[in-house]
């Protein structure tokens, strides 16, 4: 087939020497689409695969563009390293100082650990709320290993025979 053959293609069914801008779909004969690619219509939402990229392989995520129609969400107050070990240390000096202050006995020992285990949560409750959330893990980790370590004091002395809670 000759090129001027191409050049002059037109739809079947239109007027003589009427030539068409319409584009062929896959496989269709027809002329070679020259120019941009042709603009989705805003009837119908564009396919995610159309405006994000296809998936790249098996190993490599697909690629998304900056242009993303969908808002992107990111975390205000992401959970740092930094902050985390800083409410780590809070909360244990916390749970020490309570601890240290009941050095007389198991069960005062127990009792005290849990109420500032409790205010602990509830500090870390109300800075995941309104404030830094990597301390607020923190805080929330180190109270709950105080608090499990009362606890297997608890069950140590239950081994033994005696309940410490009443």
């Amino acid at each position: 087939m000759s090129e001027s053959h191409e050049s002059r293609w037109t739809e079947p069914g239109s007027p003589a020497g009427a030539q068409t801008a319409r584009q062929p779909w896959p496989g269709a004969m027809g002329p070679p689409v020259v120019g941009p690619p042709p603009r989705l219509s805003a009837a119908r939402p564009p396919t995610p695969a159309a405006t994000m990229g296809e998936w790249q392989g098996a190993l490599r995520p697909p690629v998304f563009r900056v242009n993303n129609p969908r808002p992107t969400y990111r975390e205000a107050l992401p959970v740092r390293g930094q902050m985390l070990a800083a409410g780590a240390a809070a909360g244990a000096g916390w749970m020490l100082l309570f601890g240290l202050m009941m050095t007389g006995s198991a069960r005062g020992y127990v009792w005290i650990t849990l109420i500032a285990g409790i205010l602990a949560w509830a500090a870390a409750a109300i800075l995941a709320r309104f404030g830094d959330r990597g301390v607020a893990v923190g805080v929330a980790g180190s109270s709950g290993v105080a608090v499990a370590i009362a606890g297997i004091v608890v069950a140590y002395n239950l081994a033994g025979g005696t309940w410490l809670l009443w």
